[in-house]
């Protein structure tokens, strides 16, 4: 008589503590959102080919998950920092602004980690402080320039407003972000087959310019030519 084998289930791998948090800002999303599982793993299918649950995505690809949870509507409410008098920055466009330079950096592929803790260096580095909640006016304003700088440099990002009638300006660096991402992904394609692609995409007919893609649109484009922007740059997803 064969004696029967014992077998002894693998032991998982455990979930380091960085990916735990991201895990809970995905629930926290996942029902400020009201998605149900079908709905989620189809968000997740469409932003990750292949990938149909957030234990298969890298810490990066979490990362752009909840950015894209924002983008369809997701407010996470932010702690209180323990230095008082900077509860009204740490909600402030500046440091909204200065998340988004960076995840722009990051979808430009000049950045390789889009993590907080990496902005946090970033941030170190330029002003002295590790997060951007302690920032001064004129810390935040040097963060911003700089990574605007970054961006130029590197990617090419032009932040000029746009001209519309009457002589008047208007800001859209979300557009700006992507006319650079275009000349990556298509370096001899025109302004007009970007605007086609950006159609298709959206599966809207809005043309490429600041009064017809809204900053939701804007952040799905970004992300979809992120995508595209790293495997060229040898980044990966």
């Amino acid at each position: 008589m064969t004696a029967l084998r014992k077998t002894t289930a693998k032991p998982k791998k455990p979930v380091d503590a960085y990916r735990r948090r991201l895990y809970g800002k995905i629930e926290v999303a996942k029902k400020a959102l009201g998605l149900d599982d079908d709905a989620y793993r189809d968000i997740i299918a469409r932003q990750f080919a292949g990938k149909t649950s957030r234990t298969q995505l890298g810490t990066a690809q979490l990362i752009e998950l909840i950015e894209h949870f924002k983008s369809l509507g997701f407010k996470p409410k932010r702690k209180a920092p323990a230095r008082a008098g900077r509860a009204q920055l740490a909600d402030g466009d500046s440091a909204r602004k200065i998340r988004a330079l960076w995840i722009s950096l990051y979808h430009l592929a000049v950045v390789s980690d889009p993590s907080e803790r990496a902005l946090a260096a970033f941030i170190k580095r330029q002003a002295g402080v590790d997060d951007a909640r302690f920032l001064s006016d004129d810390g935040a304003f040097k963060v911003i320039e700089a990574l605007k700088a970054w961006a130029a440099r590197a990617a090419g990002v032009d932040w000029s407003s746009y001209p519309i009638e009457f002589g008047r300006l208007v800001e859209r660096p979300r557009c700006r972000v992507i006319e650079a991402q275009w000349r990556i992904v298509a370096p001899n394609g025109a302004q007009s087959s970007l605007a086609w692609w950006v159609q298709d995409f959206v599966r809207s007919p809005v043309a490429m310019s600041h009064w017809t893609l809204s900053d939701a649109q804007a952040d799905q484009v970004i992300e979809a030519l992120g995508k595209q922007v790293r495997e060229i740059k040898g980044r990966g997803k």
